[in-house]
């Protein structure tokens, strides 16, 4: 059985695919978006602190803690 969690709760090396964004912010939602991350996208947690910083196939990403909180991803 697989897990959702927030985005920040995912310990670094591990892999996830997004399920929901849950920002009310449409820019925010635009501007992820364009960086490739949307529900389906698998991505891996490279660190966690001090930001969390995501790979998204071969490009490599920040996000504030804020905004790791907004996204929901399905553990395998």
């Amino acid at each position: 059985m697989s897990e959702v969690i927030p985005l920040h709760r995912l310990k670094p090396g591990k892999r996830a695919q997004v399920t929901e964004l849950a920002s009310r912010s449409a820019a925010r939602l635009d501007r992820l978006g364009a960086l490739g991350l949307m529900p389906g996208t698998w991505i891996v947690v490279l660190q966690r602190r001090p930001a969390l910083v995501l790979r998204i196939g071969e490009t490599e990403i920040s996000v504030d803690r804020s905004v790791a909180e907004e996204i929901f991803v399905r553990v395998p």
